[in-house]
């Protein structure tokens, strides 16, 4: 299947020491059915390469406490990172994360689903400040990089279960 975004497609502006990052996608599955991907917490390690553990360690209505570790890389460079946010949701057409924890300094998104002819439209925004140094001049490189190929392996895996049904 193969990578469905490169690294051009994603938008990184530095912002207060962090990253903006915004990105539209389009997958030719119904929202609901993306949604069943992009809120996989359980099984997100096994099909998102960079990360090692994904783990839902609270559920309560429409709001989750997700715990996430893995390897950013870019290059030669690699870093460790670990995420602690909660995720509020909307289904099936928003998805919001709030930072708690973990090497992330700061983390907010949103992930809006929207139809759009037979498939839906996925439009993602991030506001982060990594809490770990990595090289100043790959920064927006490794973020654009990162975020192309996190959202390349869950549109895969979308079509992966289209396929299956």
């Amino acid at each position: 299947m193969g990578a469905q975004l490169s690294d051009r497609d994603v938008h990184v502006e530095r912002a207060d020491g962090g990253f903006v990052v915004d990105v539209v996608m389009h997958t030719p599955l119904r929202p609901a059915q993306a949604w069943a991907v992009l809120t996989d917490f359980e099984h997100m390690a096994s099909f998102v390469p960079n990360l090692k553990s994904s783990r839902v360690l609270e559920r309560g209505d429409g709001v989750l406490k997700v715990l996430q570790q893995g390897v950013a890389r870019y290059g030669l460079f690699s870093a460790n990172f670990e995420s602690l946010r909660e995720i509020r949701l909307a289904p099936y057409s928003e998805i919001r994360a709030h930072g708690l924890g973990g090497n992330i300094q700061r983390m907010e998104s949103l992930m809006r689903l929207e139809p759009e002819g037979s498939g839906t439209r996925l439009s993602y925004h991030a506001e982060a400040l990594p809490g770990f140094w990595f090289p100043p001049m790959i920064g927006p490189a490794l973020v654009r990089h990162e975020t192309a190929e996190q959202f390349s392996a869950m549109l895969d895996e979308m079509q992966r279960r289209r396929e299956r049904e």
